[in-house]
């Protein structure tokens, strides 16, 4: 089945002893945020893991998700990935790098936002609708056959990686996307802690990890 193949793919299989962080320890229901409008989430405060330069780093939301909605997008929260935003909640904004693992599955404990549970002020769903050519050869069907279920997809699980803390000061930052098809290349990443072990990836043209996608997702928070 379509639907379930999608869903057994938001979140990655560790096979490595590696310690396992702690999830997010603030989430919001299977649902995500509340959207105060398309386009906007409902403020909420709380904390996620994610990781800086080989390190851990905690990240402390207050302000709901923005995304721009001059992007078209099927999703109920007018959120969506695969086209860059064309305006900003700010003119300040650093980028903030997700990996999703495709394909395979992941405890919960080993993500810092689960596939079951979207995190504090994130949506609870996105259009990944412009993913429908690339997505449908990893699970081996066609194009339209995942669009109707891929318009308003619940936000899958992930891992947070930033280029910059911003002096630990709360800000908007630009989301983008990273695929993974491999297990134990998503559990390298994860080990590494950095995004520039994603761009050398990328750079040596790495089979398993996708080209850094753009969306028209802003999310709130500040880097520890």
């Amino acid at each position: 089945m379509v639907a379930g193949g999608l869903g057994a793919a938001q979140a990655a299989t560790r096979t490595t002893s590696a310690p396992a962080r702690s999830p997010a320890t603030a989430t919001t229901s299977a649902n995500g945020s509340m959207a105060a409008m398309p386009g906007m989430g409902e403020n909420g405060f709380g904390i996620t893991n994610g990781s800086f330069a080989r390190h851990p780093s905690d990240f402390t939301y207050t302000h709901g998700f923005w995304c721009d909605t001059s992007v078209p997008a099927a999703s109920t929260t007018g959120c969506e990935v695969g086209a860059k935003w064309r305006r900003a909640p700010s003119r300040q904004h650093d980028p903030l790098i997700i990996t999703v693992p495709l394909g395979f599955n992941v405890p919960a404990m080993r993500m810092d936002c689960p596939s079951t549970l979207v995190c504090i002020d994130h949506p609870g769903t996105m259009d990944l609708t412009r993913l429908a050519g690339a997505l449908a050869p990893i699970f081996k069907t066609t194009p339209a056959a995942l669009l109707p279920a891929l318009k308003n997809f619940q936000t899958p699980g992930h891992d947070h990686f930033i280029t910059d803390k911003n002096h630990r000061q709360a800000e908007w930052w630009d989301v983008y996307v990273v695929g993974v098809t491999n297990p134990a290349t998503f559990n390298r990443i994860h080990r590494h802690r950095s995004y520039s072990y994603i761009q050398w990836l990328q750079r040596h043209h790495d089979k398993n990890v996708t080209a850094t996608i753009p969306t028209n997702l802003f999310l709130y928070f500040a880097a520890n």
